[in-house]
């Protein structure tokens, strides 16, 4: 559990792993300097080796918080301060890695375990400013009217359409009917909606829809065709609002989705990057 004054995880404790991490990077710069004015700097020397060595026990510390993320009960640390290690020591690995190497790099597996771990970290970097971002505008959405919610007052929307059209022209019932067979025609947009559009342009569009309704209908149906548009204009606000939550939270976990598969890919190109550096 968090305790008061702890901050958000990356102000947790005074941002004690970020000074951490700074303190650290500031010793290795100045420790390399010495190190190469006096050597040649690369990653099969000693000091190339420790270096990889540390920078090894940092990749399998930070790979350890997904454990971490599902042990609730586990009294190793809050998770507010491993996700603060992880985010300080991620990027750690961005200076410790070329260090280790020299600054070497080529078109091999090394160099392609280190472009793994930049895409990891890079991935991460973002997740950090989505986490801290997006669940203050979900808070908004959900607070004015949770997804449950939204397709009730959807369903009991189309209850009173269809019984203001009861005995009125075939016009407004070939209206509420189109209606209802395009919500049945939605095919569901899964992670879509990420590259889409925000869904404000709807509101337009079933305006401009709906205008093209108006010479179709009798006079005397007119004012439950104003209604009945009114009720379908208040149907697609709740849609774009809907629509905003499921953007919200698949951008939430979309980045996972690269995060750690890349992670994973990472961890396995460090394997064999070290099984070919002491074994081949």
């Amino acid at each position: 559990m968090s305790k008061p004054g702890e901050g958000t995880f990356l102000s947790y404790r005074g941002g004690r792993w970020l000074w951490i991490s700074l303190i650290i990077s500031v010793a290795l710069c100045l420790h390399y300097l010495d190190y190469q004015s006096r050597m040649l700097a690369w990653g099969g020397s000693t000091i190339g080796l420790i270096y990889g060595l540390f920078g090894t026990i940092i990749i399998l510390i930070l790979m350890y918080l997904g454990i971490r993320k599902r042990s609730y009960a586990s009294r190793m640390g809050t998770l507010k301060g491993w996700v603060s290690a992880h985010v300080a020591l991620g990027l750690l690995t961005l200076l410790i890695i070329p260090l280790h190497a020299g600054f070497r790099f080529g078109f091999d597996v090394h160099t392609l375990a280190f472009v793994l771990l930049a895409i990891v970290v890079l991935s991460g970097i973002f997740g950090v400013v989505l986490y801290q971002a997006i669940p203050v505008r979900l808070t908004k959405y959900e607070t004015e009217l949770q997804s449950d919610k939204v397709d009730k007052e959807i369903a009991r929307l189309l209850s009173e359409i269809r019984a203001q059209i009861k005995d009125k022209s075939d016009a407004l019932v070939s209206l509420y009917q189109q209606e209802v067979t395009a919500m049945g025609a939605v095919k569901p947009k899964g992670w879509s909606l990420l590259f889409g559009g925000s869904g404000g342009d709807l509101l337009a569009q079933r305006t401009a829809q709906l205008s093209t309704w108006i010479p179709k209908i009798p006079v005397e149906d007119q004012p439950t065709f104003q209604s009945v548009s009114q009720l379908l204009l208040k149907k697609t606000q709740l849609e774009m609002h809907l629509l905003k939550q499921m953007k919200l939270r698949n951008a939430m976990q979309a980045w996972l989705y690269l995060h750690v598969p890349v992670s994973i890919a990472m961890l396995m190109t460090v394997a064999i990057h070290l099984w070919s550096v002491f074994f081949y």
